[in-house]
């Protein structure tokens, strides 16, 4: 699959999900959400992702923001592939924050990180956007994020599970692409535990160099 595919699907998929922000069927809004630990096992490897979206105890504008990726194939004895971002957050006006923080690949190493993010987060959907600046020099990154996820209610302990969740990055000196994935997944959720399907589609580097892995995946709410 080659980049220009990968960012097709995620714009078509992604504008597919956005009518049912409109037909939620709740409105209430979560305001401090758990941590979500995620692992997936597919045909090529292994991959798992940390997410932490949470407000600061006493602040209604401070918070944390947090992707982990870290991934391998089930050949490796040691991950080659990581990427985690740790990120303070000021909301400025509602739904909009300024971010800032560190940003960690093998490839780049810790770099600093600025930038904006919109999100949206109700009990049965969310929507997260965050354009960022990684590095402040001749080599820094322009990226771009998204997940969407949606979760409608089938029963008081059952809902759907559908994400869909897309990351473009390329160098601001010649506009080479740097790194990019899609992520898809497509499952149920009993209680605090979601399990189902799920495929990765990652690109690396300026010739876009590409792997995916398609599998099952599992993951919990760790703590609010």
């Amino acid at each position: 699959m080659d980049e220009d595919s990968n960012m097709k699907k995620i714009l078509f998929l992604t504008v597919g999900l956005i009518p049912m922000l409109f037909c939620s069927q709740s409105n209430t809004r979560i305001s401090n959400p758990p941590v979500i630990f995620e692992a997936l096992a597919g045909n090529k490897g292994f991959a798992s992702q940390m997410t932490v979206n949470k407000a600061f105890e006493g602040s209604e504008k401070l918070g944390f923001f947090s992707v982990a990726n870290i991934s391998s194939k089930w050949s490796e004895d040691h991950s080659k592939d990581a990427m985690i971002q740790a990120n303070l957050t000021f909301e400025i006006i509602k739904n909009i924050r300024l971010v800032g923080g560190s940003h960690y690949t093998p490839t780049t190493g810790l770099r600093p990180t600025a930038g904006f993010m919109y999100s949206l987060n109700f009990n049965d959907f969310l929507l997260v956007v965050n354009p960022r600046l990684i590095g402040f020099s001749k080599s820094s990154i322009a990226e771009g994020f998204i997940m969407m996820e949606y979760k409608p209610k089938i029963s008081e302990t059952w809902t759907g599970y559908s994400r869909i969740q897309g990351l473009y990055s390329e160098t601001t000196e010649d506009g080479e692409h740097a790194r990019s994935y899609l992520m898809l997944r497509l499952g149920v959720t009993y209680r605090s535990i979601t399990f189902g399907a799920g495929a990765n589609f990652d690109s690396y580097g300026p010739f876009k160099e590409s792997k995916q892995n398609y599998g099952l995946f599992a993951s919990a709410r760790l703590f609010n």
